[in-house]
């Protein structure tokens, strides 16, 4: 890591992505014991789990420090992704 963090700024930051992460957890097994509806249910699903995998890849994949233009390669396929996987819920398939 380039960046000129110290280990104690490291730690402390994957110390509240762990948090977040366990707090978006105890989110989806929350959300799972309320119906919005079939299509609703699903839709929250997925956006919890995109705000996961954002916060594992721009933390532990080292996102954070590396140039925007890679950022831009994750990015823009992980997106087209996410609409993918909301266009065959939708549809039902």
């Amino acid at each position: 890591m380039a960046s000129g963090m110290s280990f104690q700024e490291i730690q402390k930051s994957y110390f509240k992505v762990f948090l977040a992460l366990m707090v978006l957890t105890a989110l989806t097994v929350a959300v799972t014991t309320i119906h919005f509806g079939d299509v609703a249910n699903i839709v929250v699903g997925v956006l919890i789990a995109t705000a996961k995998a954002v916060l594992v890849a721009y933390i532990f994949m080292h996102l954070k420090f590396d140039n925007k233009r890679l950022r831009y390669f994750v990015i823009t396929p992980m997106f087209f992704f996410i609409v993918f996987i909301f266009a065959l819920t939708v549809l039902g398939l």
